[in-house]
C-alpha cells in the first residue's frame, strides 16, 4: 500500500516554494518601510510633519543618535564651537538676579549697553534674539532708552528679530524706528519637529507675491562675510541654486523636504563662547577677554531658566548607548537657548558640514541590502546563529550609519533599516518555526508509515534500531549476550502433505499470529520464519540484563506451550490439525546486528549461541519434553521456576556433550493466557 502526502495551499508555500515565500516576505516588508518613509505633504502643501514620511519621529529619533555617538566617540569636537568667531552675550539667571528686574521688563538701554560694548569691542556682526515690536514704555526715561537702542543699532552692523505669522500668532515685526537703523531684519522662527524636538532652523519664509523673509541667522551669516571679505567682492547673498540647495559665497548648502536647515549641532549647550551680560552692565570689576567680540559674530539673546525660548535638541538627554561609551555625560536633561540655536544655525551656514540624506530612491535602495541579510541569515542559519547574526546586522548598520554621518554628513535611513530588521526578525522566525514544524510533521508521518510497514516484517524494537541509525551507512556487528528460543511444529510435514496450501497458510497465519503476540509480550522479537519453525530472540536489540531476558525467553517459550493447547481446543470442529510444538532456549554470546548484500540487507544473531539453541529444539524429541533449556539458561533462572536436569545430550555439530535441562514454572507463578485479540 503506497500513499501520497497531501499538502494545502500554506504547507505547499512553506515546503515546496520555502524561498519564493521567504522572497516575497522580505519584498513586503521592504516595500511597507519605503512607503512608510516616503515623504508627505500636509494639507497647505508643505512637508512640515512629515518631511521624511511617516518614519520621521523614528528617524529623527536615531538621528539624535548618530549625534551623540559623534559626540561620544569624537569628545575633541565638543570645542568646535568654542573655537569659531561666535559669541553670546546671554541674559542668564545670573544677569536677572543681579538685575532684580524680569527679562520682560528689562529697559532698552540695557540692551543698548549690551550692543554698544559689542560695538566696541570690534564685532563683526551682531543679532538680538529679542523683539522690539513696541515702545519700551511711556515714560520719559523709556522713550530715552528707546532712542538709545536706535543710535546703537545704527552703529554697528546688527540684525533685528522679527517673527513670521504661524501657529494662529500674528507676525511680529520691529518698530521702523529699530527697523530702519537696522543692518537687516531676520526670522528668529524655531518651528520644532513634530516630537517637539528642534532639528532644523528655516533660512527664508516665502510669502505670496512678496520678497521673501530672510532668517537672523542667514543676515547675520551674510554681515560676516561682508565684513570679513574684500569689499572689491559683490556682497554674498543667499540664493536658491536648485532643488532643495541654496548657496552663500562659495558654499552651498542642501536643504530638508521641507526646505529647513538641518542644524550641525556642536554639542551639548553650552557649545559656544559666553559673557553673561550681568558682567557687562552690573559688574564692573569683571574681566572681558579684549577679544571676546573682535571680528566675531555676536549674537545677544536670553538663557534663564524661565526664557521663553528654551529647546530640547538632540543633546537634550543621553541615551543610554552613548553614557556607555562616556561614563562621563550628564545624566539630567539639558533644553538649549533659542539664542545659541540661532548661534548653530549661523556655524552650520558658515561653517559646518551641513548633514544631508540621500535622495529617496537611495535611501530605500539603502534599506533593502540589510533585509536581505537578515532574511538569508534567519531563513539559512541555525536559530540561534541567526538571531546572533540579525543583532550584529542591526549594529553593522549603526556602525555604518554612525561613519557615513561622521565622515560624509549623510544621514542614512538607520530607523527604517532597523523597524524592517525589527518586523522581519518575528516574521522570519514564525516562518521559520511553522516549516520546521510541517516538515517535523510530514518526518513524522513518514516515519509512522514506514516504521508500520517495516514492524510488520521484522519487530518493533529492530524497526526503532533501524531508524535511529539510519544515518550510518552500515550497523557494524555487536556482540552481546543474547537468549535464543527456537520453536518447530512436530511433524509439520506430514500434517500439511494433503491439505491445500491456501489452507495451511491460513492455518499457519493464525498460528504465527498468536505466538507472535506472546513473543512482544515478553520483550522478544521474532528473528526469522524458518518454514514452520521460529527463531526468537531476546536481548537484542534491547538489552534488559542477562538474567531478565533469559528468563523472559523461558517465560515466552512455556506461555507458547500452553498457548498450542488453548489453540488445539479452539480449532476443534475446523477441520485444522492437532499441533505440537517443540522449543529449545540458549543464553550465549553471538554477533548482532545487520547483514546482507548492499541492496538487501537484514538484521540478525550469528554465533555458536544461534546454533545450538536450534539443535536443543531438535533435541527435544529425543528426551520427549516440549521444552529444554541449556545449562547457561538454567543457572539464571530463579526461584520462581523449577528446572530439571536431564543429563547430556549429543547435539548435532558439537564434539561435547551437552547438559540439557527442562523447566517450568510453578504453580504460584503460573502466567495467564495473553490476550488473543491484542
Amino acid at each position: 500500500m503506497s500513499s501520497t502526502p497531501q499538502y494545502s495551499f500554506s504547507s505547499a508555500l512553506l515546503h515546496r516554494r520555502y524561498w519564493q515565500l521567504v522572497s516575497s516576505v522580505t519584498l513586503i516588508v521592504w516595500i511597507g518601510i519605503s512607503l512608510g518613509s516616503l515623504p508627505l505633504k500636509d494639507n497647505d502643501g508643505e512637508y512640515s510633519s512629515y518631511p521624511y514620511g511617516l518614519l520621521t519621529n523614528f528617524e529623527n529619533r536615531t538621528l539624535d543618535l548618530l549625534f551623540q555617538l559623534r559626540d561620544a566617540r569624537h569628545p575633541h569636537l565638543r570645542t568646535r564651537g568654542l573655537s569659531e568667531p561666535i559669541t553670546i552675550i546671554e541674559i542668564d539667571e545670573a544677569s536677572i538676579k543681579a538685575s532684580n528686574v524680569r527679562l520682560q521688563r528689562w529697559p532698552r538701554d540695557w540692551y543698548a549697553k549690551l550692543v554698544d560694548r559689542a560695538n566696541e569691542g570690534g564685532a563683526a556682526v551682531i543679532g538680538v534674539d529679542a523683539f522690539f515690536s513696541e515702545a519700551g514704555g511711556a515714560s520719559t526715561e523709556d522713550k530715552v532708552g528707546d532712542q538709545k537702542l536706535v543710535e546703537s543699532i545704527s552703529a554697528g552692523d546688527v540684525v533685528v528679530a522679527m517673527k513670521s505669522a504661524s501657529g494662529g500668532f500674528d507676525e511680529i515685526n520691529p518698530m521702523p524706528m529699530f527697523a530702519d537703523n537696522a543692518y537687516a531684519v531676520g526670522l528668529v522662527d524655531v518651528p520644532p519637529d513634530s516630537d517637539g524636538f528642534v532639528r532644523s532652523i528655516p533660512l527664508f519664509h516665502l510669502r505670496p507675491g512678496q520678497e521673501p523673509q530672510f532668517s537672523l541667522a542667514t543676515h547675520v551669516a551674510e554681515g560676516y562675510l561682508a565684513a570679513t571679505t574684500p569689499k572689491s567682492t559683490q556682497p554674498p547673498v543667499l540664493r536658491m541654486v536648485g532643488d532643495r540647495r541654496v548657496s552663500l559665497a562659495d558654499r552651498e548648502l542642501p536643504l530638508r523636504n521641507d526646505e529647513f536647515l538641518q542644524l550641525d549641532f556642536r554639542g551639548r549647550s553650552p557649545a559656544f563662547q559666553r559673557v553673561s551680560a550681568a558682567d557687562i552692565l552690573f559688574n564692573k570689576n569683571a574681566h572681558i577677554p579684549d577679544d571676546a567680540f573682535r571680528n566675531r559674530i555676536v549674537l545677544i539673546g536670553a538663557g534663564n531658566i524661565d526664557a521663553p525660548d528654551l529647546f530640547p535638541t538632540p543633546f537634550y538627554e543621553p541615551m543610554i548607548v552613548t553614557r556607555m561609551l562616556d561614563r562621563s555625560l550628564p545624566i539630567s536633561p539639558k533644553r538649549t537657548p533659542g539664542v545659541e540655536v540661532q548661534a548653530t544655525a549661523v556655524a552650520t551656514i558658515l561653517f559646518g558640514n551641513t548633514p544631508v540624506r540621500p535622495r529617496y530612491a537611495w535611501q530605500i535602495i539603502a534599506m533593502l541590502l540589510p533585509l536581505c541579510m537578515v532574511a538569508l541569515a534567519l531563513f539559512s542559519l541555525r536559530p540561534l546563529w541567526g538571531l546572533l547574526s540579525v543583532v550584529f546586522i542591526a549594529v553593522l548598520a549603526l556602525a555604518i550609519a554612525s561613519w557615513a554621518f561622521n565622515a560624509r554628513s549623510s544621514i542614512l535611513p538607520l530607523a527604517s533599516v532597523w523597524l524592517g530588521i525589527a518586523i522581519m526578525t518575528p516574521s522570519g522566525l514564525g516562518i521559520r518555526y511553522a516549516r520546521e514544524r510541517l516538515l517535523r510533521s510530514e518526518s513524522e508521518a513518514e516515519r509512522e508509515q514506514v516504521m508500520d510497514i517495516f514492524s510488520r516484517f521484522v519487530s518493533r524494537n529492530v524497526a526503532n534500531e533501524v531508524w535511529e541509525r539510519r544515518g550510518q551507512a552500515s550497523f557494524a556487528g555487536e556482540t552481546r549476550t543474547v537468549t535464543i528460543v527456537f520453536t518447530d511444529i512436530r511433524n509439520f510435514t506430514t500434517l500439511s502433505e494433503f491439505e491445500p496450501s491456501e489452507r495451511v497458510v491460513e492455518w499457519l497465519n493464525d498460528y504465527f499470529g498468536r505466538m507472535n503476540r506472546i513473543v512482544e509480550s515478553f520483550g522478544g522479537h521474532i528473528n526469522k520464519y524458518i518454514g514452520d519453525g521460529l527463531m526468537i530472540v531476546f536481548g537484542a536489540p534491547v538489552d534488559r540484563g542477562d538474567a531478565y531476558e533469559a528468563r523472559a525467553a523461558v517465560n515466552c517459550g512455556l506461555t507458547m506451550l500452553e498457548e498450542v493447547e488453548f489453540m488445539n481446543i479452539d480449532w476443534q470442529g475446523s477441520g485444522w490439525p492437532i499441533i505440537k510444538i517443540g522449543c529449545g532456549i540458549h543464553t550465549g554470546v553471538a554477533t548482532c546486528g545487520v547483514v546482507g548484500a548492499e541492496r538487501r540487507l537484514e538484521y540478525t544473531v550469528i554465533g555458536d549461541a544461534v546454533n545450538l539453541s536450534s539443535r536443543l529444539e531438535s533435541t527435544t524429541k529425543e528426551f520427549d519434553v516440549p521444552i529444554l533449556i541449556s545449562q547457561s539458561t538454567a543457572l539464571l533462572m530463579n526461584d520462581d521456576y523449577l528446572v530439571t536436569a536431564l543429563g547430556k545430550a549429543q547435539v548435532k555439530g558439537k564434539t561435547v556433550k551437552t547438559d540439557v535441562y527442562t523447566v517450568e514454572r510453578k504453580k504460584s507463578v503460573e502466567m495467564s493466557r495473553p490476550d488473543a485479540s491484542v
